[in-house]
């Protein structure tokens, strides 16, 4: 039976612009139907061109793979869920219970801090000490990622130079030089929160690889370290914090890094939750100031990235903070994708080459 989706959906599905969409109507690549003054399509045709195109503004064509399901998060209709709850309504909620929201009871597998972390690079950190623990302690199968994951955060903030305590409020203060306000650390956790999952991003899949040779957790976290490292992924940090301080380009560029997202061609709910409580904090309207200027010359809303960006800006963080903070976020979804590839078969992650 067909499924008829509207055109906001198809469009997001896509990441194409509403309009883009009639163009393939008229080339006949897609069906549509009308009910009333909606546009209606069918959704088979939609993730069909989706995985056989390249569109403008979303990421490269990859060779088809397996069918991967997650329930982990999904984006539907704009609106982004972890564990089938929308981020919306889990924004406020202290970061722990949305950890156990996503990873389950499991008790959490202590990890150590080395010394010699403490001169690398604030955003090696994290990775580093998922290395080394994985390299000094027993072989933990990658079923056993949420205990790891929960290990990892509680030792983040030492492994940051600073004191244990509570993720948001601990990591703020050691990243800041201070402790924060409560505004400032509520705003932390939403950031943190919603940096939790966002499907099958490049640095899942990588975890997700890794899982299905059944490596350690700790090498698949470090696999999703790796490629959120990327200048494209959780790496974009410091350009995006640029262009947020230096303010709107002079002339309106394709690709502003910290705004807009094929996914949400209508606006990130991620960086909408994390703009909504950054406006709180003293000091915030510069940095805001500044997204909505470079929006309006770009006409392109502000994403996870920019969102970070003026976090960065308005608390005086440094500007690796940005990275550090998708991992730590990251590091719950990651774990959770890791549990879930390690129930399915090993070793389904092979390409295939439509032109052989």
């Amino acid at each position: 039976m067909t499924e008829w989706i509207t055109t906001r959906e198809a469009a997001q599905r896509l990441g194409v612009k509403r309009t883009t969409l009639y163009t393939y109507v008229s080339r006949r690549l897609l069906t549509r139907r009308r009910s009333g003054s909606e546009s209606l399509f069918d959704r088979a045709e939609i993730d069909a061109l989706a995985g056989t195109r390249h569109h403008p503004g979303s990421p490269l064509g990859v060779l088809p793979m397996r069918s991967v399901r997650s329930s982990v998060s999904e984006v539907r209709e704009g609106e982004l869920f972890l564990r089938g709850v929308p981020l919306a309504d889990l924004a406020d909620e202290p970061l722990d219970e949305v950890v156990d929201l996503v990873l389950g009871p499991a008790p959490e597998i202590v990890v150590e801090v080395p010394a010699h972390l403490a001169r690398l690079p604030l955003a090696r950190r994290l990775p580093a000490l998922a290395h080394w623990a994985g390299s000094t302690g027993c072989w933990v199968g990658p079923a056993a990622a949420a205990g790891v994951a929960k290990g990892l955060l509680t030792a983040v903030p030492v492994a940051l130079g600073g004191q244990a305590g509570p993720v948001p409020e601990a990591t703020f203060a050691v990243l800041a030089g201070r402790p924060g306000s409560p505004q400032e650390v509520a705003t932390l956790n939403t950031t943190l929160v919603a940096l939790v999952d966002h499907g099958l991003a490049a640095s899942v899949v990588a975890a997700r690889v890794a899982a299905s040779t059944r490596a350690s957790a700790y090498d698949c976290l470090v696999a999703g370290y790796a490629a959120l490292s990327g200048r494209l992924h959780g790496g974009i940090g410091p350009a995006a914090i640029a262009g947020v301080r230096d303010g709107p380009p002079d002339e309106p560029s394709e690709g502003v890094p910290g705004f807009g997202h094929w996914r949400h061609p209508e606006g990130d709910p991620r960086s909408d939750a994390i703009l909504a409580r950054l406006a709180l904090v003293d000091g915030s309207a510069p940095a805001l100031a500044s997204l909505e200027a470079v929006a309006a010359r770009t006409g392109r809303r502000p994403n996870i990235d920019g969102a970070l960006a003026a976090l960065v800006l308005t608390c005086e963080l440094p500007d690796g903070a940005a990275e550090v903070l998708f991992q730590i976020g990251r590091t719950v979804g990651l774990a959770a994708h890791i549990i879930e590839e390690a129930g399915e078969d090993p070793l389904r992650w092979r390409a295939t080459d439509p032109t052989t």
